[in-house]
């Protein structure tokens, strides 16, 4: 994958903060680990070829760092042995491409597809299903690609490990492989020489995927603006204009010159063995090497600019984001340190987050406070990805004429920050938040060291000093201490290397880049002869051919059954009631931090209140409290603890479909020292009783507001499933309700009321309603040592905690609630969201089982076994998509998915055909060692390691017994082909086509013809972005018409002979007066003068808001006879467009009456009888029309009097009634 998704795991943080905030669990208590041989390894000595040059002890983290060097290749070797039995490997190349065709990115996809050892079509995904790796990916960033894993099994270590090797040392690289992965031109119609031809290719896809982020468009850019000169002037990922430009000779090429061992660094952590690794590396590849320079992969300093530069770019207009006129962008970025000097890179970090975390910050003070963007960008902050270094500070949901005031008040604040210096206070929280970060323990540490050392690792042989962390900080206090004006002398540097960069949105960017695409399409095939197409359509004839051949997936290293653990882990754990108080106490090795974890039951609350909690779980630690304001209380919570962390809890019932717990989510975690400052501050946070800063609170708001949208490109296939799921789940659907694309509308429609006031107040309401001991629940993870002195003062601060007599307590069977979901009975339940982007992301779901029923673990092994052995094949090699595959979530709804997909309705055929496929291949083509591999890749997660912060949480959170988990792996390991035969029939099968639902999130497109599906009721989500229900989108309508009744009672025919003017606002004439007729005409664009009147303002953007997003139609109907000579053109051309659109929407949903409502003359009505053999019904309220069109019926169409009728009436309340009584 590119660096695109790197960005998830290291995005914006140094080397020392993805090292703090990825600390793992202890494994065991005892020093050294069985099989570890790091007591044997001296400095000096030589192992299988390699000299340690390096053994250093990293008390922090207890670990003990070991670097070697290959004599023969020079190849560098890194080992980090620790207590940890989530070991990992790597192997990392330095990859500098100078052009945008994608080389690494390709390559890095292209060697995981077969190798001299195993030639077997995509080897890694095929181990995806043959261990048990706790992570298994491969990444290509700006100047390096790395390939990591990580497992807990010896002897999948080494499986992994030999897989790996002979991928990136002896790859196939075979040109079908090239054509799958990178690009190739092929026929629309795989099957038809004569059809179109167009690109395809997974890479190919999955960057234009990437580029329909608008974030990922300016990071690119501003790395290629400000490091122009060598390798990050490029998109390393590729571009999709470029990629097509790339040849499978370049490929092999750019093998050969970095793929060497010269060229590499490998790494491993944990406390497996070393040296058989040393010996297995040395002996089956490096030592058939020999040295070789590698200068040409070296990335050199940038030149530093004389002066700043400035530059503006495009962006897409994002229809879920922000209005057109508030979606502009800026950024300042500055080059600084070199990443290899790993104390002025922790300096850098240090300041950044001195300058911008926060709202003591000076940055947020300047910058966010005054309520003037959308807040700070995703970018903001120091990138050390590249070797300089680059501080960003960027602000979104700007409107273009605040743009030059972001340059402005970044250089006031520097300058105040260089004349003032930092707050001590402010000073000490960050220090304090790196000091608990040593101590606080997540899952897989040893892959977080890999990523934060990896870019620096990538220019320098010394790496060690970058694990160091107590060393930096220990050597920042010191300075800080003997120099006062020490920070402010790091930010008085001068710096002209500066660029300022715009991006603002383009309603034709899309439009532009479809039209380049068609060009490059057109460039690449225009001077091809016939011979040429039928080499182009042999070849991918070939490929097909090669896809759909039986992989000898026997040649692959596997594991057996004795590998899988047959016992659930077992936390140390007790359950009390402290002051009606329900707390499970999970006693775990926490080093020295105490983690408090809540759950607040919400059924008390309304449903209104219900829809506000997102917001309330944003902006509830924010505002103060009745002691504190906000300044004052966020730096008490840096001081003491990790921050105040709040969201949404849904937890699905293990025992009936539909069924949830409703609450919110709590959590904190400090230094042991500072538990009573931690228990003093949420007793602050249950204790308020007012909110007042209405200021405040709308700046917040309108925070919350430009992030809501963020990452629905990247993430769109999680947000395609959910919108699924809620069709056919209850619980899935509240949770669509408060984090889906319904949220994000609700959330639009809520904002544009403006009233902040009352929304401030509902926001306490809820603070009153939820802060209650009584509807709280608590887990506590803390070490067995100090569990006394712990609980004591937990005790107190529980006895302090407010409660109503009345209140649900969370014990009660009552605290679940059951929801509902509207389904048709007759059809599938389906819904196209439009967004503007050029992929798509698909999703089926299935309603099956719950977690406890017999089904559940052979629906979860199945929905393994369909992505591995048919999703795979069918979307990603045959079709282009990034990404698909198949799970079952705790609600019991079974989801298919896709991934940037080039495909729409063609995918969603090839989820509904996975049946068939399955009821095919279990009679000839599944074995039981494909079901077996299936619970491999199932226990991957059921396994995976649970750092001491988390230990006990699926009880807690879930409800999720050890007995319950133990039961659910034991049937688990007892599912065979028959049991997945019959859940797939019961839940698969046309039988449960009532419990189905399909989601598409992609473009408008005639590829999205959905007329001609059967047993399938579609809604094109094509509101305008800010509604996704048809109910709220009518009722505003309905609002806006009746206040401007008076704008539209009258024809267009009539605004002069009928005064019309009188009615309009006095101001409103004027400002028409001074209007030219080419800005009268800007106005239908909602561009208006500074001087327009505010009432105008709003009925305009009334207008903007509501306007739909309307679907070109563009096949008009040719009436079989037209009987009335009286008919105009103009009237002909409206019924015979209309009438197949009519057509196609009563197929699309299994409709056969129609209401032609003003039916006049009964043109309309007539033609879709008599093209379509439609019912209809025309209502018509002028007696006079309705006599005519009956009159006309008779002379021509007489055979039409049992199916059109006619009805003279006036549309009012009764109305529904009455037509059924004409109908009838």
């Amino acid at each position: 994958m590119w660096s695109g998704r790197i960005a998830s795991y290291v995005k914006q943080k140094t080397p020392l903060q993805r090292i703090l905030r990825g600390f793992s669990q202890v494994a065991k208590t005892k020093t050294e680990a069985e099989g570890s041989d790091i007591n044997l390894i001296k400095v000096g000595q030589n192992f299988h070829g390699f000299q340690v040059k390096d053994l250093k002890d990293i008390p922090e983290f207890r670990i003990t760092a070991v670097c070697l060097v290959h004599e023969k290749t020079n190849a560098q070797y890194l080992h980090l042995y620790r207590n940890d039995n989530n070991n990992v490997f790597s192997i990392n190349f330095r990859t500098t491409p100078l052009s945008s065709t994608g080389l690494p990115h390709i390559l890095e996809h292209t060697v995981l597809c077969g190798s001299t050892l195993y030639p077997v079509r995509d080897p890694f995904f095929k181990m995806l299903n043959r261990s048990l790796a706790t992570f298994m990916n491969a990444m290509t960033g700006s100047d390096y690609t790395m390939y990591p894993f990580s497992t807990q099994n010896y002897s999948d270590y080494k499986n992994l490990q030999r897989v790996y090797l002979d991928a990136v040392f002896r790859p196939l690289l075979k040109e079908l492989d090239f054509m799958q992965e990178g690009w190739r031109l092929e026929n629309v119609d795989v099957t038809d020489i004569k059809s179109d031809i167009i690109i395809k290719g997974v890479v190919y896809n999955e960057m234009k995927g990437v580029f329909s982020e608008n974030e990922n468009i300016l990071g690119q850019k501003l790395q290629n603006l400000i490091l122009p000169d060598h390798t990050y002037g490029v998109v390393s990922g590729g571009d999709p204009m470029e990629i097509p430009n790339l040849t499978w000779g370049d490929l092999k090429k750019f093998h050969v010159d970095h793929y060497h061992p010269s060229n590499c660094r490998f790494f491993s952590y944990g406390n497996f063995p070393l040296l058989p690794s040393l010996e297995y590396l040395n002996n089956e590849y490096l030592s058939k090497y020999t040295v070789s320079l590698t200068s040409h992969t070296q990335v050199p300093k940038q030149k530093r600019w004389a002066e700043p530069k400035t530059e503006q770019i495009s962006c897409r207009f994002d229809r879920m984001g922000e209005p057109f006129e508030k979606q502009n962008t800026m950024s300042i970025s500055l080059l600084l340190s070199d990443n290899t000097d790993v104390y002025e890179t922790f300096l850098m970090q240090f300041l950044t987050e001195l300058l911008i975390k926060g709202p003591n910050a000076p940055f947020y003070k300047t910058m966010i406070e005054p309520n003037f963007s959308g807040g700070f960008t995703p970018s903001t902050g120091l990138d050390t990805q590249p070797r300089d270094s680059i501080f960003t500070v960027g602000l979104q949901g700007l409107k273009k004429e605040d743009m030059e005031k972001v340059t402005k008040l970044f250089d006031e604040t520097v300058d105040s920050v260089i004349e003032k210096g930092f707050d001590h206070q402010h000073i000490e929280s960050v220090l304090h938040s790196f000091e608990l970060s040593i101590r606080h323990e997540t899952k897989n540490f040893g892959l977080h060291l890999l990523f934060g050392i990896s870019a620096p690792w990538n220019h320098t042989e010394k790496i060690v000093p970058s694990l160091q962390v107590s060393q930096l900080i220990e050597r920042l206090r010191s300075e800080i201490k003997n120099d006062p004006g020490y920070l402010q002398s790091a930010v008085k540097k001068e710096n002209k290397h500066r660029l300022i960069l715009g991006m603002s949105p383009d309603k034709n960017y899309e439009a532009n880049l479809e039209k380049a695409e068609k060009q490059l399409i057109k460039s690449k095939t225009k001077s091809l002869s016939d011979k040429d197409k039928k080499a182009i359509f042999d070849k991918c004839t070939e490929l097909q051919k090669e896809q759909q051949k039986p992989a000898n997936v026997d040649l692959l290293p596997t594991l057996v059954i004795d590998d899988i653990s047959d016992d659930v882990e077992k936390v140390d754990r007790v359950h009390v009631t402290l002051n009606n108080v329900q707390t499970q106490i999970n006693r775990v090795n926490s080093n020295g931090v105490v983690y408090f974890k809540a759950v607040l039951n919400t059924n008390d609350l309304s449903q209104e209140d219900q829809m506000l909690l997102p917001l309330f779980c944003y902006v509830i630690n924010k505002l103060g409290t009745d002691k504190l304001n906000y300044r004052e209380f966020d730096s008490l919570v840096s001081r003491k603890t990790s921050g105040l962390q709040f969201s949404n809890h849904i937890a699905d019932s293990l025992f009936h479909l539909h069924t949830y717990e409703p609450g919110i989510y709590l959590a904190s975690h400090c230094l042991e020292k500072n538990v009573e400052s931690m228990w003093e501050i949420w007793t602050q946070m249950f204790g308020i009783s007012r909110l007042e800063d209405v200021q405040r609170f709308q700046m917040l708001v309108q925070l919350y507001m430009a992030n809501l949208t963020h990452g629905i490109v990247d993430s769109g296939h999680v947000y395609a499933m959910q919108a699924a799921a809620s069709l056919v789940s209850g619980s899935a659907y509240q949770v669509e309700l408060l984090s889906g694309l319904q949220h994000i509308s609700y959330m639009k429609r809520l904002i544009h009321t403006s009233n902040y006031k009352a929304m401030l107040d509902g926001i306490l309401n809820i603070a009153k309603i939820l802060f209650d001991k009584k509807k709280m629940r608590v887990a506590l993870n803390i070490s067995p040592d100090t569990q006394t002195d712990i609980l004591r003062t937990y005790e107190n601060f529980i006895n302090n905690l407010p409660e109503h007599p009345k209140a649900l307590t969370p014990e009660k069977e009552t605290t679940y609630i059951t929801g509902k979901v509207w389904a048709p009975t007759d059809a599938v339940n389906c819904q196209h969201h439009v967004l503007n982007v050029p992929v798509n992301y698909c999703s089926k779901s299935v309603l099956t089982a719950p977690y406890t029923h017999a089904d559940y673990p052979k629906l979860t092994v199945l929905a393994r076994l369909l992505q591995s052995k048919y999703l795979l094949r069918e979307l990603r090699e045959k079709n282009g998509a990034y990404g698909g595959g198949a799970r079952l979530s705790p609600d019991g709804v079974f989801s298919f998915y896709s991934y940037r997909d080039p495909r729409s309705l063609e995918t969603l055929d090839a989820f509904d055909n996975s049946y068939n496929w399955l009821k095919q291949k279990l009679e000839d083509g599944i074995k039981m060692q494909d079901v077996f591999e299936a619970k491999l890749g199932v226990f991957q997660s059921v396994d995976s390691p649970i750092p001491p912060s988390s230990k006990g949480c699926d009880e807690f959170l879930k409800r999720l017994t050890p007995d319950i988990k133990q039961r659910y792996r034991a049937d688990l390991m007892t599912v065979d082909k028959d049991g997945i035969e019959e859940v797939a029939d019961k839940y698969l099968s046309e039988k449960n086509v009532s419990n189905t639902g399909k989601v598409v999130i992609g473009p408008k497109s005639e590829k999205m013809d959905v007329s001609k599906r059967e047993n399938e009721m579609w809604t094109s989500m094509t509101l305008p972005s800010s509604y996704a229900s048809s109910r709220a989108y009518l009722s505003d309508c309905l609002n806006f018409l009746k206040s401007f009744s008076w704008l539209y009672n009258y024809s267009n025919t009539h605004i002069l002979v009928k005064r019309v003017l009188l009615h309009f606002p006095c101001d409103w004439v004027l400002y028409f007066k001074n209007l030219s007729y080419e800005d009268l005409t800007k106005l239908l664009e909602n561009n208006t003068e500074a001087d327009c009147p505010n009432n105008l303002k709003t009925l305009l953007n009334d207008v903007e808001k509501l306007k739909p997003d309307c679907a070109v139609y563009s096949k008009p109907c040719k009436p079989k006879s037209i009987h009335n000579s009286g008919l105009s053109r103009k009237k002909l051309h409206e019924i015979t467009s209309l009438a197949p659109l009519i057509d196609d929407v009563c197929r699309g949903n299994n409709v056969d009456s129609i209401i032609d409502i003003g039916a006049g003359l009964g043109y309309l009505s007539h033609l879709l009888h008599d093209n379509y053999k439609r019912t209809v019904l025309g209502v018509e309220c002028s007696a006079e029309y309705v006599d005519l069109a009956y009159k006309n019926q008779q002379k021509f169409y007489p055979n039409s009097k049992n199916h059109v009728k006619f009805a003279q009436h006036y549309i009012d309340s009764n109305s529904s009634e009455k037509n059924n009584n004409f109908a009838g």
